[in-house]
């Protein structure tokens, strides 16, 4: 039993929650009977006094007994109300701490999901470049294979650093708002330079861009490279093999627009507004094969907030996402 409660940990809250809803409407039945119960004994307690006096008047028709019935309907009244009062109470109690244990739960979920996949991150990059330590230590190869070991490493060490420089911008981007720089930047250079990095990637994947040149704008620059390196690496993580993600910059009646359009698998519309949110990753952990720790989109979202920004995920034509970021002028 105390395994099934494991998995299942709404199930206690739910017995819980309706033993005292249940509790609650008991005791206000008991008390409704016994105001009632009182009532009744003492109009006939006043009655039996009444008739002893020798009143040919029925005592129903008399005034203390129709002072006796006014208190007694105050008190069933005022019965009724607080009961229901305080019932409303407690379910609206119940919805909340519901709500939270809910939030909790969901919360605790990310955290395992982030752990799970932050140990394959590191994991993954690091045995790597091991194996191509070991290689050149162990064997002799000629400079064209030492070569491509050596990038392949220096590859393997730059995913690393993107990994840990992701984890720790978003611990700063969480707690700290006022810790950004607020110089002038040349957004066209840095998205150009940015798409350059991942044209060259395993999947096949062309990165088209359609950049207006000379766009400045006060921000941060490692903030909005991160942007952007976040989001385009997102659309490669979600496309199919030999598509083609579109990157846009344009400034359009003083606002700067940054488009970024994928032909991968989509995202459904339940999914739209929760994958912002720092941890989440769509599907399950146990089944998904993109990398990622959650963090990417997060930091995205923080960073427009900040700006004063706005962004905007929608469906591409016939297949994919958008992701569109306004600035203000």
């Amino acid at each position: 039993m105390f395994k099934f409660l494991g998995r299942n940990p709404f199930v206690l809250f739910y017995i819980v929650s309706g033993y005292i809803l249940v509790f609650t409407l008991w005791w206000g039945y008991l008390l409704a009977s016994k105001n009632e119960q009182a009532f009744s004994e003492k109009v006939e307690l006043n009655r039996v006094a009444y008739e002893a006096q020798g009143n040919k008047m029925k005592y129903e028709d008399t005034d203390s007994y129709l002072k006796l019935f006014s208190k007694y309907e105050r008190q069933k009244v005022m019965i009724l109300g607080e009961g229901l009062f305080f019932l409303i109470l407690q379910i609206l109690g119940l919805l909340q701490v519901r709500s939270i244990f809910g939030k909790e739960i969901e919360l605790a979920a990310q955290q395992r999901n982030f752990l799970h996949s932050i140990t394959h991150e590191l994991k993954s990059p690091l045995s790597s470049v091991k194996l191509s330590l070991e290689t050149m230590l162990k064997r002799q190869l000629n400079p064209e294979q030492q070569g491509k070991l050596i990038n392949n490493a220096l590859g393997d060490v730059v995913r690393l650093e993107s990994l840990v420089d992701n984890i720790l911008f978003a611990a700063k981007i969480e707690r700290d708002t006022h810790g950004f720089a607020n110089e002038e930047v040349n957004l066209s250079d840095i998205v150009e330079l940015v798409a350059a990095k991942f044209r060259d990637n395993k999947n096949g994947i062309s990165i088209q861009t359609d950049v207006e040149e000379g766009i400045y704008y006060h921000t941060d620059q490692v903030g909005f490279t991160s942007v952007v390196m976040n989001l385009i690496e997102n659309a490669i993580k979600y496309s199919r093999q030999d598509t083609a993600i579109s990157v846009s910059l344009h400034q359009i009646s003083g606002a700067i627009r940054l488009e970024v359009r994928d032909e991968g698998y989509g995202i459904p519309d339940t999914e739209k507004t929760k994958v912002f949110e720092k941890f989440y990753r769509i599907g399950s952990e146990d089944t998904r094969k993109t990398k990622g720790t959650g963090l990417g989109l997060f930091i995205v979202k923080r960073f427009v907030e900040i700006y004063k920004g706005k962004i905007e995920l929608t469906d591409n034509s016939p297949a994919g996402s958008i992701f569109s970021l306004t600035f203000p002028g």
